[in-house]
């Protein structure tokens, strides 16, 4: 898997207006910078995408103070194919329990086209079956 671009909002330290991270043309990079500066929440943010798995306890430590929903729009390639993971939370509320989203994309020459399953748990194997890589073996590795 080649990160390209990372999209978060409000995604723990990471408020409504976070500037797109591109990984475009970078082959070896170094994150770096002061205790609390969301160096850490990069790499959940990833792997909250595309496995829905971060070190936190539950989607709702992961929203930002204050917030009420999240989402992280993750980019990557993989066998010369560039891929982009959609996956929204929202808290739950007096009136409405906590809503989930996830979707899966796959580039094509008129746009990314939607390759999600019929379930969650559907397009959470696809990932897996993509990246040829779990959640477990991810942070063992990386």
């Amino acid at each position: 898997m080649i990160p390209l671009v990372l999209r978060l909002r409000n995604f723990m330290c990471y408020k409504e207006n976070a500037v797109p991270l591109s990984f475009e043309g970078i082959h070896v990079a170094c994150l770096c910078g002061d205790n609390g500066n969301g160096k850490s929440a990069l790499l959940d943010a990833m792997t909250w995408a595309l496995w829905g798995k971060s070190r936190a306890r539950n989607d709702d430590d992961l929203v930002h103070q204050g917030q009420k929903e999240m989402e992280v729009d993750f980019e990557f390639g993989s066998e010369g194919k560039r891929y982009r993971v959609l996956r929204k939370h929202a808290k739950a509320s007096l009136r409405h329990s906590s809503s989930s989203l996830l979707v899966l994309h796959v580039a094509q020459e008129s746009g990314f086209k939607d390759i999600s399953g019929n379930k969650k748990t559907d397009t959470e194997k696809e990932i897996v079956k993509i990246l040829r890589l779990d959640y477990q073996t991810f942070i063992n590795s990386a």
